[in-house]
């Protein structure tokens, strides 16, 4: 013999408990769509115009991380020179030097070894330089608040 009322009050639970569990799938489903979108790759390029020799490259609309956002860098290159040094640095000439060229070369960065902060910015510098320096690179750029989970 079964109670009608314990019938109806269990198949309510399992009601609910089904639209808990689906709610919570779709957030979860959600969650990864906008983790899956939140990455995007920056591809840069450009060139140092030289005077005798040296010369800077500081371009902020085309090579800062803007507000709001992070680079991490992953691929610097620099090329077309056969004498001389070409360093990348943080912010300005007179920053933190974060990757020299003492020859031309490619460099590859693993993820979350070399970020730029929202403001910051790579500034190319070039010195005792005998050709041209064309540079390059990759960043992966993504909002601030995916930090954490960009460094695992």
């Amino acid at each position: 013999m079964t109670t009608p009322g314990l019938e109806i009050d269990f198949s309510a639970r399992i009601a609910a408990s089904l639209d808990g569990i689906a709610a919570a799938l779709t957030r979860e489903q959600q969650w990864r769509q906008r983790q899956m979108q939140v990455i995007r790759q920056i591809p840069f390029a450009g060139s140092i115009t030289l005077a005798g020799g040296a010369g800077t490259d500081d371009q902020p609309d085309k090579l800062q991380a803007k507000t709001g956002y992070i680079w991490g860098i992953r691929r610097l290159t620099a090329n077309g020179f056969t004498a001389g040094t070409v360093t990348a640095y943080r912010n300005s000439s007179a920053g933190e030097p974060i990757m020299p060229f003492p020859v031309p070369a490619v460099n590859t960065i693993g993820r979350g070894e070399l970020l730029l902060m929202p403001g910051d910015r790579i500034v190319w510098g070039a010195t005792g330089i005998t050709g041209t320096v064309s540079y390059w690179g990759v960043a992966d750029c993504f909002e601030s608040w995916y930090l954490p989970y960009y460094l695992g």
